[in-house]
């Protein structure tokens, strides 16, 4: 060959394929991941996996396809935006279940937008929402723009809660933003309503019977089990699609859970105004109980608020208090109350 015929080393190659596509753009992650791998990276590596099969599982189940998981993220694409809502509905109501799980929460956030595809991977400004809706979004929850509204209000069941136009980092894009919940459990009026509108578009007929309560059409999701003692295995089991809420789970020591829940004397104690809190000299073991839980919300500066505190006030009902304060949601502040509550009252 003669090297005069040669491509020189500055000649550009052939031009990528390129072309975009109208998709749903998937995106999660896990809220407060550092924070947890800094508490105990062990356990957390083990819920993460956890975590990502149920979400590879349902991304199956509703045609999603995966193309990314960097770090504790989780990104995919849909062809369908309901199938794109209705997938992060059920894996955020299939890891609210798993009672083991209940400190690794997931954040999801959905667009809908163009993507540009260049040698079949995706590209482009709607990725990009999408991440920035995830980090907005509530740990637990699943927070989408105005357009993925717009295409699947009519067609599924859920309830949309406006969450107002928030600055997107690096972007000057205004975007409506919207927290989405499950529909509301069916009362004594008439039976649940289904989750996609587009499965049952006829109105019920009157004369149909309401179920009764407790049966399998009283609620559109399975209520969510109370907190539980139940720890990660070392070995992972195969996840289900839809695990009993009272299953038992292999039982392993990890630093996260609280210990075994003590029989109850009487009647449930009030969660709220409970006079009665565990030992009120706490120990070095009961302020190791303390930390994951408030980490939980707060993340590494746990530590040294359990400890700080734990020096103005011995008494363990106090504390719990103090701690509480700190955490700036109420209803993230109401679920560290019940459980360091539990956490101390199982440590007699």
């Amino acid at each position: 060959m003669n090297p005069m015929d040669s491509p020189g080393p500055d000649v550009p190659g052939p031009i990528p394929t390129r072309r975009r596509r109208l998709r749903a753009v998937f995106a999660a992650d896990v809220a407060n991941f550092g924070g947890m791998m800094t508490i105990d990276e062990t356990n957390t590596v083990d819920a993460l996996s956890i975590t990502r099969r149920v979400a590879i599982e349902e991304l199956a189940i509703h045609r999603g396809w995966l193309f990314g998981m960097p770090g504790d993220g989780i990104f995919a694409l849909f062809e369908s935006t309901v199938d794109a809502v209705r997938c992060a509905m059920r894996i955020q109501s299939r890891l609210a279940e798993s009672p083991k799980l209940y400190y690794l929460k997931l954040r999801i956030g959905v667009h809908l937008g163009e993507v540009l595809f260049q040698d079949d991977l995706p590209y482009g400004e709607a990725l990009v929402i999408a991440a920035r809706l995830e980090s907005l979004a509530e740990p637990g929850g699943i927070l989408v723009s105005a357009s993925v509204v717009d295409a699947v209000a009519p067609r599924i069941a859920a309830t949309f809660i406006a969450s107002g136009v928030p600055t997107l980092k690096h972007s000057p894009r205004r975007i409506e933003t919207f927290r989405v919940l499950p529909p509301p459990p069916a009362s004594a009026s008439g039976p649940a309503a289904p989750l996609d509108g587009t499965t049952a578009p006829e109105p019920v007929p009157p004369q149909a019977p309401p179920p009764r309560p407790g049966s399998a059409g009283a609620s559109a999701l399975p209520r969510l089990p109370k907190a539980s003692p139940l720890v990660l295995p070392n070995e992972m089991p195969a996840v289900t699609e839809s695990p009993p809420a009272d299953a038992a789970l292999p039982m392993a020591p990890a630093a996260f859970l609280a210990p075994p829940e003590t029989p109850a004397k009487g009647d449930a104690p009030d969660e709220t105004n409970s006079p009665k809190t565990g030992a009120t000299d706490l120990d070095e073991a009961s302020l190791g109980r303390l930390v994951p839980l408030l980490a939980t919300h707060l993340g590494p500066v746990a530590r040294v608020l359990v400890r700080r505190m734990a020096a103005e006030s011995s008494d363990a009902a106090q504390l719990i208090r103090m701690l509480a304060q700190e955490i700036p949601s109420e209803g993230e502040r109401l679920k560290f109350l019940t459980r360091a509550r539990t956490a101390l009252n199982g440590s007699d």
